[in-house]
Parts: C-alpha cells; structure tokens; sequence
C-alpha cells in the first residue's frame, strides 16, 4: 500500500511545490525568489544538475476546455442517440415508391456515452478507415454493386404514371411493365449540346450521363413510358461502408440516409462521400489521425477524459512544461489512432484515451529514467523505490485496458498511445544528470535511438495502413470478448457481408437474429403478412 501512496502523492507534490512557490514569490524577496524560479524554468543550477521544475498547467487546461467545447458542439449538431448498447428499432408506416402502404423499421443504434450515434460521429470527424484513404475492399464492394445495377431497368407502373429503377425480379408483371436497358427520367436529347460523349449511350446504364427530362407533362406516355412517368425513388445512401438503395425520399429520411435527388442510379453517387463529408475521391482525410483526439462519444465519455487530464496529465505538465506535454500528447494521440486504424479499419473510434495511455507511457519513461540503479548497478534496481512505483504504473494500464474488452471501446488506440507516449517520453523529458558527463551524453544517444525506433513505427504503420490493404489481421480480440453469442456483433470491426439492397429485407417480431449476422447498419422493412425476402414491388 505504501507503494501506491507514493504514486499518489507524487501526482499531487507537483502541484502543492508551485503554490507554495507562488505563496513566497507574493511574500518578500521578489527579486530572489523569480531568480529562482527562472533557474528552475531552465531545469538546471549552477553546477549544471538537472532540477525538477514547476510549470503553469497551460495545457491541460486547453485540452479541457477544447474536449468540453467540441462535445457541446457535436451534441448541438447531432442531437443525442438512444442509451444502449445495441439497436433500438424505430417503426413507421409510409407509401413506399411503389405507392404500397408498408410499415419500415429502422435500426437506430444506441450510446450508452450519452452522445450522438456513430455514424454522426464519423461524419463529424472520427477516426474510420475508408474516409483516411482509398479502401480497396470496400470500392471492390462497390464495383460489384455496379455491376449488378448494370442489369436493372425502369419498372413503369400501368395504372398509374409513377416508375421506379429496380431489377427485372421485383418488377412485377401483374400491374407494371419492366422496361431493360433503360433508366427513369432521362434521356439523351435532355443533354446539352456538345457537353456528353455520345458513345456513353452505348455502354451500360451505369456509364450513361445523368441528363434529366426536362418537361415530361409534354412526352407521350406511350412512346416513352420511362421518359414520361414521375419517378418515385432516388438513391439513398445507407450505412457506413458505402451502401446504396433506390427508394422514395422518404424512406430514405426514416433509415437515416443521405437523399441524392439530382441523381438516378448508384453509380453515379459517392456514399463514402456522404458518410465521411468531404469528397474522398479527390484527397484523404489525414486530420483523422489527430482530430478524434478531441471528439467524445458521449457526456460519459468526456467527463472520464477530464478526470484523467486533471489527476493524470496536470502533475506531468507541472512538472516538465507544457510543450513536452503537448508532444507527448499530441504524438500518443496520433500513433493510437494510427495502430487502431490498420488493425481494426471499420471500427469508428474517438476519444483522448490515446493520448491518455501515453501520458501514463510518459510516466513510466520517466521513472525508468530516474532510476539510479540503471546507470549503477542493475542487480538493485528492484531496491529502488521508483521501481516499485513503476510496476504500479503497468499494473494501472492493464486494469485500464480491461473495460477496452468491452463493445465500441478501442483497446489498440490504448496500446498504440501507450507506446508511443513511452517512446516520445524517453526523447523530450528532460534528463537527471550533469551536463558534459558521460551519463548525459549517453542520454542524448538513447534520445536519438529512440527517436529512429518511433519514426521506423511510424513509417512501417502508415506503408502497412496504406499500401497493404490486403493484409488482414484478425485483431478483434483485445476490443471485444464475446461473452455472449451476439455480444460483438455490432462492433463494426470487419468489413461486413453486403447484401443486394435491391432486394428489401422484411422482419417481423422475433425473427430479427436471422439477419443480424448479415448487415443491420442499413435496414430492413416490416410488412403485414409476415416475413419476406426479396419481396417483389
């Protein structure tokens, strides 16, 4: 006991040692007492040994400000998700695109942070693999998805002058023709002149321009049935990687989606686009790597972040100043969320826990640089009280990483800021001995090493990251136990089966577990009748 004592108090010594420093300097001596203070802010005295300074906690200060200020601003935004840990289905009732009266579920997920849901969260600027760079299973996703949009066509419906885009499967015969090859609502006299290339028309529908009709009130119905017809569905972004679905408008706003009315078919919208809120095609969001360090899921999950920052980070900063603090936060921030991205690409992850880790990293660099006995004698460094202390510190971040077992908690950002908080550590904390001896120098030695090994990790993640997307790495068992069947299942860590969304999944009550396995993130339609799969329209 007496060794977590010390590990306390010495949290807390930093900053009773600056008011006390601040009492004197407001009680006499000004001259003298700022002197000593600027020697200290040096962090040596005249025989050039290394002292402990005192520093303002500038730093943390702003990072709490910062974390408060942008959950306030998310929250503003996206409005809170339900409190869970799953899905809570959310029914209504609408005229679909086929104008048949249906009941639609959407399964909204839940936040048990007290936050927005996830997929605001990437939208507003979180950590997810496909907006950080071009990811190639996903667009080989796509690429598949448009090859079977290729074969679709306009189901015009008899009885009534209203069509949609769907496959020749759905398009039932008994009150609506399927028209192959062709696409609602346009057409190649509707272009501008001189501004299409006319052998496009030739291609598939998926390579045809988007040039709606103009005035369909003046085209006949029976000579151009798909030119005349009002079209009842667009596409409709759905999900997080990248998901389409021609439905009705309103549809669309019930499962969560991104409308495109100006566009007729698929292939002709960018749905990573939509989720991730910049167009990715063009350039990749490297900000992700340092931005979700000031995002939180949640009221939960920041009031935690600034518990930490409070007893955690306030004595480093008081005790090395806040620009070592701020590297070491900043560099442990990104290298989490650098190893959680190439190890788990689809998981979305926010939070300063990586950073967090690698102020603890920092902790533990320190102490083994205070230790005597490294330098001395090893045989009794386990003397040594700061050993003893240093254990303490491993100890507290393997219990720290067990609520990481947990769904939605990133245990690899935790790891990652962990070691790179411990490598940037050893290269700005200031060092113990005199300067010009030969401990010091070997010091700076060990600071350039180290610093090689961080860059090495670096360079080797971001090549890894980048160009070996075929790489896959099963590391989804230090995020999530499944202490349950269905207990990780909505963890979102691998790239999930896509199903034809041409084809309308319905569920009724109780038979919801025969498609969790499959893709939740879009949705499903409930229907009275009971279940259906592939239902004609």
């Amino acid at each position: 006991m007496g060794v977590f004592k010390d590990v306390f108090n010495d949290l807390f010594r930093a900053r009773s040692c600056y008011k006390c420093a601040k009492e004197k300097r407001n009680c006499g001596f000004p001259l003298l007492i700022n002197e000593i203070i600027q020697k200290a802010r040096e962090g040596t005295d005249q025989t050039g040994t290394r002292r402990h300074s005192f520093y303002r906690p500038y730093f943390t200060v702003w990072m709490m400000i910062v974390n408060t200020a942008v959950l306030i601003v998310s929250v503003s935004i996206y409005n809170f998700a339900p409190v869970g840990t799953t899905y809570k289905p959310i029914v209504k009732s609408l005229v679909r695109h086929n104008l048949m009266y249906e009941f639609v579920t959407y399964m909204q997920q839940e936040n048990f942070w007290l936050g927005p849901d996830y997929e605001d969260l990437i939208h507003f600027g979180a950590k997810y693999a496909p907006c950080m760079r071009h990811d190639k299973q996903i667009e080989d996703a796509i690429e598949k998805d448009i090859e079977i949009e290729a074969g679709s066509g306009c189901c015009v419906r008899n009885d009534l002058n209203v069509c949609w885009q769907s496959q020749m499967a759905n398009c039932t015969s008994a009150f609506a023709t399927f028209h192959n090859n062709t696409v609602c609502g346009i057409g190649k006299e509707f272009c501008a002149a001189g501004t299409v290339n006319e052998s496009l028309w030739n291609g598939p529908i998926t390579d045809w321009p988007n040039c709606p009709v103009v005035n369909r009130t003046s085209i006949s119905r029976t000579t151009a049935p798909t030119k005349a017809c009002e079209v009842t569905a667009k596409p409709c972004c759905i999900g997080l990687q990248g998901q389409c679905a021609i439905i009705s408008e309103e549809e669309c706003g019930i499962r969560n989606g991104y409308f495109h009315s100006d566009k007729s078919l698929c292939s002709q919208v960018d749905c990573i686009h939509s989720v991730c809120g910049i167009d990715v095609t063009g350039c990749v969001q490297f900000y992700r790597f340092l931005l979700p360090t000031f995002i939180h899921c949640g009221v939960v999950h920041v009031v935690l972040s600034l518990l930490f920052l409070w007893f955690i980070t306030r004595p480093l900063e008081e005790s090395i100043g806040w620009w070592r603090c701020g590297i070491v936060y900043l560099a442990s921030g990104c290298g989490g969320t650098l190893l959680s991205a190439f190890l788990t690409p689809y998981q979305p992850e926010v939070g300063a826990s990586g950073s967090l880790f690698g102020i603890i990293g920092c902790h533990i660099a320190r102490d083994i640089i205070n230790i005597e006995e490294w330098r001395n004698n090893w045989r009794k460094v386990w003397e040594n009280h700061p050993t003893k202390k240093l254990l303490v510190w491993l100890v507290l971040c393997l219990l720290l990483l067990v609520p990481g077992l947990l769904p939605w908690i990133d245990n690899w950002g935790h790891v990652g800021g962990l070691i790179f908080g411990f490598l940037t550590g050893f290269i700005v904390l200031p060092s113990p001995v005199k300067r010009c001896s030969g401990d010091y120098m070997m010091r700076i030695i060990i600071r350039v090493f180290v610093g090689c090994i961080d860059v090495l990790v670096v360079i080797i993640l971001v090549y890894l990251f980048y160009l070996k997307q075929d790489l896959v790495i099963h590391a989804g068992f230090l995020n999530c136990i499944p202490f349950t069947k269905d207990f990780c299942a909505d963890s979102c860590m691998e790239l999930r089966t896509r199903i034809n969304l041409w084809f309308v999944v319905g569920l009724r009550e109780g038979v919801s577990d025969r498609v969790r396995g499959i893709n939740l993130w879009f949705v499903v339609g409930l229907r009275e009748g009971g279940f259906r799969q592939g239902q004609r329209d």
